[in-house]
C-alpha cells in the first residue's frame, strides 16, 4: 500500500496552470514546475505523469471551468439573444486591463503548440467543436423565438462568435481600453439581428 499524498493535487494543478499560463509550455521547465507546485520529481510523475501530460491536464481543467461558466450563461431560461449577449460581454471583460494583458491560456497553448503538436491540435479542434455546439443550440432557440435573424446559418454564426471573441482576446494582449473592447462587442452582437 502506497503512502498517502502529502500535498493537495488540485492546488498543485492550479500552480502548474499558473506556470504554464505565465511562461508557456516551452518556457516552463520541469524544475520550474517542481518549484511552483512544491513537489519532488517522484510526486510530480506519480501523480501527473510527464510534463506534457500535466500540460494537457491543466488545459482540460482550464476548459472545464470555462465551459461550465459558458453553459450556465447560455443555457439559462429566458431570452436566448440576451444569454448570448451576456456571454459575449462576460468574455469581453477579460479582454482589457490586467486580464487582457495576461491573455487566455487556451489560446496561448493553441498558438504555441497546435501547429506542431498533434495532441494539442486535437484538443483545440475538440474544444472548438464542443463550444460551437453549445452556441448553436442557443442560436437556434433564439431563432425559433424570433429574436435572432433566422436567415443566418446557426453553425456559421456560432463559428463567427467564437472567432470574434478569439480576436478580442488577442487584441487584449496589446492593452485596449474598455471602450475600445465595448465598441467591438457592439459590432459583434449587431450581427445577431441584422
Amino acid at each position: 500500500m502506497g503512502r498517502p499524498k502529502e500535498f493537495n493535487p488540485n492546488q498543485a494543478m492550479k500552480e502548474a496552470m499558473e506556470a504554464f499560463w505565465e511562461r508557456g509550455y516551452h518556457g516552463t521547465s520541469v524544475n520550474d514546475l517542481l518549484a511552483e507546485m512544491g513537489l519532488n520529481r517522484g510526486s510530480l510523475y506519480d501523480t501527473f505523469g510527464d510534463k506534457k501530460s500535466l500540460f494537457l491536464a491543466t488545459l482540460a481543467e482550464y476548459e472545464k471551468q470555462g465551459r461550465r461558466h459558458m453553459a450556465e450563461i447560455l443555457q439559462q431560461p429566458g431570452s436566448a439573444r440576451k444569454a448570448i449577449e451576456q456571454w459575449v460581454k462576460t468574455e469581453a471583460q477579460t479582454c482589457s486591463g490586467p486580464a487582457g494583458l495576461r491573455g487566455c491560456l487556451g489560446m496561448k497553448a493553441a498558438m504555441e503548440m497546435a501547429p506542431h503538436d498533434a495532441d494539442v491540435a486535437a484538443w483545440v479542434k475538440q474544444i472548438a467543436r464542443e463550444r460551437d455546439q453549445l452556441i448553436v443550440k442557443t442560436i437556434k432557440r433564439g431563432q425559433a423565438a424570433g429574436e435572432i435573424n433566422p436567415r443566418l446559418d446557426a453553425k456559421v454564426l456560432a463559428r463567427y462568435l467564437g472567432t470574434a471573441l478569439a480576436g478580442l482576446k488577442i487584441m487584449g494582449i496589446r492593452g485596449p481600453s474598455e471602450r475600445e473592447v465595448s465598441e467591438v462587442v457592439s459590432i459583434i452582437l449587431g450581427v445577431l439581428v441584422e
